[in-house]
């Protein structure tokens, strides 16, 4: 169990370069709307596949434009409307529950 990785190979090699998301989950992940990310898929700042009508926003490409373009402040407020919205969630559970 102590075996260690070699040196400079990642976990998850290649795993994630094969999964997608569908856009509605995407722009949920970066804090923008469908029509936002479908213009950044047109862009090319995101790759996508397209499975019929759909399509699915790479999660490689999607983690790196979250990482060069999110501040620290977006994080934040990111992480307040999701405390904000597990408080609303759990408040409703109590009353159904009650």
């Amino acid at each position: 169990m102590d075996e260690q990785e070699p040196e400079g190979e990642q976990l998850w090699t290649g795993a994630w370069e094969e999964m997608t998301v569908p856009v509605p989950l995407a722009a949920s992940l970066l804090c923008l709307s469908p029509h936002t990310v479908g213009r950044l898929i047109e862009g090319e700042y995101l790759a996508a596949e397209r499975h019929g009508n759909f399509r699915f926003v790479t999660l490689v490409s999607l983690f790196a434009y979250r990482r060069r373009h999110w501040t620290p402040e977006q994080a934040k407020r990111h992480n307040a409307a999701l405390d904000d919205d597990t408080a609303a969630l759990d408040q409703a559970a109590e009353q159904l529950a009650g």
